[in-house]
C-alpha cells in the first residue's frame, strides 16, 4: 500500500519584475531592475535575491479591491492571462475565477508596495499618477501607511480608499506562469508581471520578509551570480537572462506583450552539489 503523502497544493501568487531606465535621456542606455534579498530565516528560498511578490490573499479578489483596478472590466471577455491551454504544466495550475485572476493583479500591486515601497497608482479624480515630490504631505502619509500595513494595522484597500487612489491595471504586463515542482515542501502557482517604476518614488526593502533591496542591471546580476555573490533561484535566473536580451524598456515591453506563455514547472534532479532544475524541450524556449 502506497502511504506517500500527496504533494502540497501550490498557492496562487504574484511576482513583479519592476524596472527603471539607467538614463531618462537615452532609452538605449539600458535599464535596471529592483530585487530584494529574502530573509535568512525564510522557509522559502532564504538568502536568495528575488523579485517582489507574494501569495494571493482573500481580500485581493473582493469587490472593494477590484473596484480599485483602473482599466479592469469585471464583466469583460478578454482573458486576463494568455497561457496556451493544454501545454506545459497547464493541468497543474490552480483553477481560478475571473475575480481571483484579477486579484492576482491586485496582489502584484500590493506586494510591490509592501516589499519595495513602490505604488503604481492613479488619482481617482484626474486619472493621472500622483506627484509625491510635489505633494509631500501625501508622500508622508503613504510611507506611514506602508509601516502600518507591515504592523497589521491597516489594509491596502483601505489605504487606497483613504488616499483616493486607483491602481493602474494596464501598467502591469502579464509575463509568465511558473509552478513549483511537486517535490518542494512549499509550492506556489506564480504569475509574473512586468512593470516600470515611477521615477519620483524610492524603492526600499521592507526589512521584514527581506533584508536588502538593490537596483541592478540584468548583466550585473548574472555576473555576480557567476561569482557566487548574488544567489538566485532557477526561474529568477531565466527571467533575468530574458531581460538582458533587450537594450531598452520599450524593447522589453514590446517583446513581453508578444511572447508566448506556457505554464512552466521545472524538473528537479539531485546533483552532487544539491538539487538542479531544468525545463523540458517543449517549454524551455516558450515559457
Amino acid at each position: 500500500m502506497d502511504t506517500k503523502p500527496a504533494p502540497p497544493a501550490p498557492k496562487p501568487s504574484s511576482t513583479v519584475m519592476v524596472v527603471r531606465p539607467l538614463d531618462t535621456a537615452d532609452e538605449n542606455a539600458g535599464f535596471e531592475l529592483f530585487m530584494v534579498r529574502r530573509h535568512s530565516k525564510s522557509r522559502f528560498m532564504p538568502d536568495r535575491y528575488v523579485f517582489p511578490g507574494g501569495r494571493l490573499e482573500e481580500n485581493d479578489a473582493s469587490p472593494a479591491a477590484l473596484a480599485r483596478l483602473h482599466g479592469f472590466e469585471p464583466d469583460g471577455e478578454t482573458p486576463l492571462f494568455r497561457d496556451l491551454p493544454g501545454e506545459g504544466a497547464h493541468a497543474a495550475a490552480v483553477p481560478l475565477t475571473r475575480a481571483q485572476e484579477a486579484g492576482l493583479y491586485l496582489a502584484a500591486f500590493r506586494e510591490l508596495f509592501e516589499e519595495a515601497g513602490l505604488l503604481l497608482a492613479l488619482d481617482q479624480t484626474t486619472g493621472q499618477a500622483p506627484d509625491f515630490q510635489q505633494d509631500e504631505a501625501q508622500a508622508a502619509r503613504i510611507i506611514a501607511a506602508r509601516h502600518e500595513m507591515q504592523a497589521g494595522k491597516l489594509d491596502f484597500i483601505t489605504m487606497l480608499e483613504q488616499e483616493k487612489l486607483l491602481l493602474d491595471f494596464n501598467g502591469l504586463i502579464y509575463f509568465s506562469h511558473w509552478i513549483t515542482p511537486v517535490s518542494e515542501p512549499y509550492r506556489f502557482d506564480a504569475r509574473f508581471f512586468l512593470a516600470q517604476a515611477p521615477l519620483d518614488q524610492l524603492a526600499e526593502s521592507d526589512y521584514v520578509e527581506t533584508t536588502d533591496g538593490v537596483w541592478i542591471t540584468p548583466q550585473s546580476a548574472l555576473e555576480r551570480l557567476a561569482a557566487n555573490d548574488f544567489e538566485m533561484a532557477y526561474p529568477t535566473i531565466l527571467h533575468v537572462e530574458w531581460l538582458r536580451q533587450h537594450r531598452s524598456i520599450a524593447a522589453a515591453w514590446a517583446a513581453a506583450r508578444l511572447k508566448t506563455v506556457v505554464a512552466a514547472m521545472p524538473n528537479m534532479q539531485e546533483g552532487e552539489h544539491g538539487p538542479t532544475f531544468e525545463l523540458g524541450e517543449g517549454v524551455i524556449n516558450r515559457w
